[in-house]
């Protein structure tokens, strides 16, 4: 038999992985009941646990999504081909060889892509430190002393299987695509049309004064709530409460009812829609509900809607802005590489050229750049354009064509 079958029922080739058949529930289930060490710790500690902690250790110093993720799945090969020690590894170049293809099959279901070297370093790193703290809690003798350099506190005691199955599935499939949701551009559901004008500070206070009024508030509070029960209903979703941070699969219409009930005086609730990659977050008090990475899918649907309950639907100025001119610089850059250009494109270029100029000596550039460099910008937003030289180089380079 060339295949194992899974506790989903897939029958799966570990030594031929096919990046569909990868599953975080086949992954979390065999994770949760393998044990680390071989079996030698002083009671079961599972690889899922030892998987839980290093995601852990990584969002507690920062690290990307990409990492977090990266961190929680290092070890997922072991789901289809179990654990071999170290000193045993080393001797199996086809077991090694195994591993690393199926790994990168890994990466690419749940990241989208191989990670980098840099990004293995502080996985590996991490991986590392928890092993040395692993020996330092569990075993007879500490490996050595590197667990002081961990961030977190680490509690390696016995949990159930299946309590550590759900938390690696909804630390997978959940909490780290809301971190990686919440770096993308957004959308603004709000009760005003565009941003407040600074000058217009005591206007928007005394607005929101009136709206937190309780019949008010209530009234705002139902029409989000009725965009989310929108939502739900046309997209596979899932619900989560904070500060509880627990999810709810497939939420029907009272659970979404009753989030907004408990959680809009203090709180939050959160509606992700994983297959689109998209995250509606409302926070306590707030007259705007956030929508994170909306498709036009998604904005076509609640468009209509919000429109029909006084609401807007709109971005800041600042990224439409930042997003219209990289278009115009990455247009341009496509127009500067092509060897032969029609005249038509020829004036295309030096037009994009020329709009790029002004918005490089412009103070809008100073405020974005300035901006960038500050971290307030959504981490994700696409921003050759702000680079120091990149519109300089590209108008240097305009002025040596013709046609």
């Amino acid at each position: 038999m060339s295949y194992i079958t899974t506790v989903t029922g897939k029958h799966f080739d570990p030594m031929r992985p096919g990046e569909q058949d990868i599953d975080i529930v086949d992954i979390a289930h065999a994770l949760s009941l393998l044990c680390r060490a071989n079996g030698h710790f002083r009671f079961f500690y599972s690889v899922a646990q030892h998987s839980l902690a290093c995601a852990h250790e990584a969002l507690a110093r920062g690290y990307s999504p990409e990492v977090i993720l990266g961190c929680l799945l290092h070890d997922a090969s072991e789901a289809y081909l179990s654990d071999v020690t170290r000193p045993v590894k080393r001797n199996l170049p086809q077991y090694i060889e195994a591993e690393q293809k199926l790994q990168n099959e890994i990466w690419n279901r749940f990241i989208g892509r191989e990670l980098t070297e840099a990004e293995l370093e502080q996985i590996f790193e991490i991986d590392d430190l928890m092993l040395s703290m692993e020996f330092h809690r569990l075993m007879p003798e500490d490996l050595n002393k590197d667990y002081q350099k961990l961030v977190t506190d680490v509690v390696c005691e016995y949990k159930n299987p299946e309590e550590v199955k759900r938390q690696f599935i909804q630390t997978a499939v959940y909490d780290i695509e809301v971190e990686r949701l919440l770096e993308e551009e957004y959308w603004l559901i709000d009760v005003l049309p565009s941003q407040t004008h600074e000058n217009k500070a005591e206007e928007y206070f005394r607005l929101e004064q009136e709206y937190l009024k309780n019949e008010r508030q209530s009234e705002l509070y139902q029409n989000f709530a009725d965009i989310m029960l929108l939502l739900s209903n046309s997209f596979e979703t899932a619900l989560c409460t904070m500060p509880e941070d627990m999810w709810t699969f497939r939420p029907d219409d009272a659970a979404i009812q009753n989030a907004f009930a408990a959680h809009t005086q203090s709180g939050s609730v959160l509606l992700l829609l994983p297959k689109e990659q998209t995250l509606v977050s409302l926070n306590a008090k707030d007259l705007n509900m956030t929508v994170f990475h909306p498709t036009e899918k998604v904005l076509s649907l609640i468009r209509r809607p919000a429109e029909e309950r006084g609401l807007y639907i709109w971005q800041t100025p600042q990224i439409q802005r930042i997003k219209k001119y990289e278009d115009y610089f990455c247009k341009a850059t496509c127009l500067l590489k092509k060897e032969i250009r029609s005249k038509e494109e020829y004036k295309e270029l030096h037009y994009l050229a020329g709009e790029l100029e002004s918005y490089y000596d412009s103070a809008e550039w100073k405020k974005d750049f300035a901006d960038d460099e500050a971290g307030l910008l959504p981490k994700r937003l696409n921003r050759g354009v702000l680079s120091e030289d990149g519109i300089y180089n590209l108008s240097e380079e305009c002025k040596e064509v013709s046609l």
